[in-house]
């Protein structure tokens, strides 16, 4: 009599994404909101962008590998809307 054996694979992968929410200054108006998003979306390595106008938060989705939360805050500083990572109480 013959057992049958199998391999087993485990591949293992590195978190490619990550999330940060931004507490946004200076936004006053719809464009504002628009602005950021576009500034956050130019950097390399950005996946998504939710920009709130009412709670003034940008939350981002982001490759570690190719980008990083200060790359992320330099980028809406740049465009006039300096942040700071958002601390829930």
């Amino acid at each position: 009599m013959q057992t049958a054996h199998a391999e087993a694979t485990v591949s293992v992968q590195k978190q490619s994404s990550q999330s940060v929410t931004l507490a946004m200054q200076n936004m006053t108006c719809a464009m504002c909101k628009i602005t950021i998003k576009k500034a956050l979306q130019g950097v390399d390595g950005v996946q998504k962008v939710n920009v709130d106008g009412d709670t003034k938060m940008a939350d981002v989705t982001f490759d570690p590998q190719k980008t990083s939360i200060e790359a992320l805050i330099k980028a809406t500083t740049n465009a006039g809307y300096p942040a700071t990572v958002h601390q829930p109480k």
